[in-house]
């Protein structure tokens, strides 16, 4: 089941206009990379990199770290910042435009850039990005997709977004002693709401691909794949 966001087609933009240069301070982007609890081992992937800073910072982190950016000077910059930084074996630095960069391998987005590039990048990250992934942005949001959490820093605000796995639709959920019962969900991004059986579902919520929900005093737990929500004692597959 695809968002019924549609991604739109974007054509090559002149990048340098709509995401200029603008580093963030250095307690930033340890706030940036304390919200997305970024660890040792995990992708990073920071859209319009600029000198490197992000990366660079979740490079000493044990993280696995690239930058994209359009301007050819700053990409340079930046892999010599890595490489004074003792880090270029895990962090690296490309020349891209940030609309053609492949996001479905990060575990964790870092953006700062400008509200109306954080819209056209949101339908990518909610159809290419895993269920469970972060997204921090510093100082501009994503719209009506509400985020998760967010952290003020003097006069400036961090936002975090986990990717929620796509739920919305007609399941059959089966118990494990053996009955069945319609469980309808509807989903506007990480907001989620629904009936089993035809009555309605209490405390839902969806992290990730951690779907949570209360029903006549029973309290469900599954984890979402593409065609089945699995968990103790229950299962729910896709309605054909």
């Amino acid at each position: 089941m695809l968002w019924l966001l549609p991604i739109a087609v974007v054509a090559a933009p002149d990048q340098a206009r709509d995401a200029p240069y603008v580093p963030s301070p250095d307690e930033i982007v340890a706030a940036m990379l304390d919200l997305a609890d970024v660890k040792p081992g995990e992708r990073v992937l920071d859209l319009g990199s600029g000198d490197g800073r992000i990366p660079i910072a979740a490079g000493r982190r044990g993280a696995t770290a690239i930058g994209v950016d359009i301007d050819t000077r700053l990409v340079a910059r930046a892999n010599f910042r890595a490489r004074e930084a003792e880090v270029a074996q895990r962090v690296r630095f490309r020349r891209e435009n940030l609309f053609e960069t492949r996001l479905r391998d990060a575990d964790v987005l870092t953006l700062y850039l400008m509200p109306e590039v954080n819209l056209r990048l949101r339908p990518r990250i909610l159809n290419e990005m895993q269920p469970g992934a972060r997204v921090v942005s510093h100082a501009f949001d994503m719209g009506d997709w509400t985020h998760d959490f967010f952290v003020n820093l003097d006069a400036r605000r961090v936002y975090l977004w986990i990717v929620p796995a796509v739920v919305g639709g007609r399941w059959t959920l089966m118990r494990a002693d053996g009955t069945r019962a319609p469980l309808d969900l509807d989903q506007r991004y990480q907001k989620v709401a629904g009936t089993l059986g035809g009555g309605l579902l209490n405390e839902v919520v969806l992290r990730g691909d951690r779907l949570r929900f209360v029903h006549a005093g029973r309290t469900y737990e599954g984890r979402v794949g593409d065609t089945s929500i699995d968990g103790e004692g229950w299962r729910a597959v896709r309605a054909p």
